[in-house]
């Protein structure tokens, strides 16, 4: 036996005990990490799961399988109003935390946004209203603030309504050339065609012809999957400084392709910005405001026009895929608000943005509808500022991540009577006993509130009446009933096809 064999098995053995040595040391890290968030930690008086506040990545597996909101509700309604949900992040669903956290007090700091959520792939990258920097948001929104009073609204009005009578006139269209009794559709699919073309237009200058074309532009077929690459971005950005690295790794076709929509929609931004034109939409008012201001620079401008058609169109066609669902699906309220459209107008034409704005049933659907089909699903978390603050009550340590969820707040028993069930009435005769409506607040609340939030109700006000004026819509399957909730969430719904028949209702 020579030499080396005599010290092969003795290297191979150090390393071996060099390996379990390394196994052990990093195993008793992480369970002494897990103890300390577990039962030292300064949020450990918080009720929670404990495999989550021990560790951060069943939120993240959670948030990638698209269940985050069910399981939100499962957590809050065993362990109550505020649930630890990360070893650093609060849930609440306590209508006192909206004014705690996103509202601005005398006397306290404002809440930042959470920058995991928004954070740019590059330094460089241009600032836009959606991003965690406080001043950069606050000058982009006095930038905006025009584009969407109430005299911007009606200056708008004709070119919304445009759009819902292409809608219109594009359901009502002969199938095969001839006329119809009654058509099969697809509700969430025409919705979305119709509120990126509105978006388009306004933001744009220029419709993406979704409805003429009868189907999605490659613009919006890419910003479907907004949703899911934010919430990848933010599970990367969760593990500093680690993300630098697992960025290299993300698909590089996703990466592109989130490259080439950007591209497009500064293609778009910097074509609508070389019109010298006063045409109602949102980019007139703002070029007033920043030709005398100069608040906003040419890249802020690319970026922020793609945020304003993606919030414009997603959460407000969604808003009207889950109030529709929720109609089809309750056919009492359906026959209550078809009766109230039907009586209040004589004719279709007269069905106007300004017409439908006093309407009281169709306002408690519209409520209802967003009380139990929320745009946006969950929270994106606000950092407790230097120094701690007391939120409901209770004092919550600088730095911890904390946020409203509307889903499970709005599906709580502790808010709302019977909270799954589709009740516009409780819009109508307000019962602080039975319903607490300090948590609705479905546009959010403070500096960071939606700021369309007018315009979103003014075009689920003038679609919903035209379609109910002119068609009895039905489920297609009658068996085809579920609840919004069963659905994924990517931070919004991955929603799921609305087959209804549509049939002429005789006013038409």
């Amino acid at each position: 036996m020579n030499r080396d064999d005599i010290l092969r098995p003795l290297v191979a053995s150090r390393l071996m005990t060099k390996g379990i040595l390394l196994g052990g040391t990093l195993a008793l890290l992480v369970i002494l990490y897990a103890f300390y968030n577990a039962f030292l930690h300064l949020l450990r008086r918080f009720p929670g799961p404990r495999l989550w506040a021990a560790f951060r990545f069943p939120y993240v597996i959670s948030v990638h399988r698209g269940d985050i909101h069910r399981q939100l509700k499962t957590f809050h309604d065993i362990y109550g109003p505020v649930v630890r949900i990360a070893p650093n992040e609060l849930s609440y669903i306590d209508g006192a935390a909206w004014k705690d956290v996103y509202a601005n007090r005398p006397g306290h700091l404002p809440f930042p946004r959470n920058p995991t959520w928004f954070k740019n792939l590059k330094s460089d990258e241009p600032k836009s209203i959606m991003g965690s920097d406080e001043e950069a948001h606050s000058r982009m929104r006095r930038t905006f603030a025009n584009s969407f009073s109430e005299k911007s609204l009606k200056d708008q009005s004709p070119v919304i309504e445009s759009y819902a009578e292409e809608l219109m006139n594009q359901l009502k269209s002969p199938t095969s050339g001839r006329q119809w009794k009654e058509k099969t559709v697809d509700l969430v699919q025409w919705l979305d065609f119709l509120m990126f073309d509105i978006s388009g237009d306004l933001s744009f200058g220029e419709s993406f012809d979704c409805i003429k074309n009868g189907k999605a532009h490659p613009w919006v077929e890419i910003a479907h999957g907004f949703g899911k690459w934010l919430a990848l971005i933010a599970s990367i950005n969760l593990y500093p400084p680690m993300n630098k690295l697992l960025r290299y790794i993300l698909p590089k076709k996703l990466v592109q392709r989130q490259l080439d929509h950007r591209e497009m929609s500064a293609a778009k931004a910097r074509k609508r910005l070389a019109l010298d034109t006063d045409r109602p939409d949102f980019v007139t008012p703002m070029k007033k405001f920043n030709d005398q201001k100069a608040s906003i620079s040419a890249r802020e401008w690319e970026i922020n026009m793609a945020v304003l058609v993606f919030a414009g169109s997603e959460t407000t066609g969604s808003a009207l895929s889950g109030i529709l669902r929720e109609l089809v699906q309750n056919r009492g309220v359906m026959y209550s608000l078809t009766q109230e459209i039907r009586r209040t107008f004589g004719e279709e034409s007269q069905i106007t943005i300004s017409s439908t704005s006093c309407v009281p049933y169709l306002n408690a659907v519209i409520n209802e509808g967003l009380r139990l089909t929320p745009p946006v699903v969950i929270g994106v978390p606000r950092v407790v500022p230097k120094g701690g603050d007391q939120i409901c009550g209770q004092w919550v340590p600088e730095g911890t991540y904390v946020s409203f969820n509307q889903f499970p707040a709005n599906r709580s028993s502790r808010n709302f009577r019977h909270p799954n069930s589709f009740i516009p009435e409780r819009f109508l005769h307000q019962d602080p006993r039975t319903d607490d409506m300090s948590t609705f607040q479905p546009f959010g609340l403070g500096r960071h509130s939606c700021i369309g939030m007018k315009h979103a109700y003014a075009e689920m006000r003038l679609i919903l009446a035209r379609l109910l004026y002119s068609f009895d819509i039905t489920l297609a399957d009658k068996k085809d009933r579920w609840d919004w909730g069963q659905q994924q969430t990517f931070i919004f719904w991955d929603k799921k096809p609305l087959k209804v028949i549509l049939r002429r209702s005789g006013r038409v």
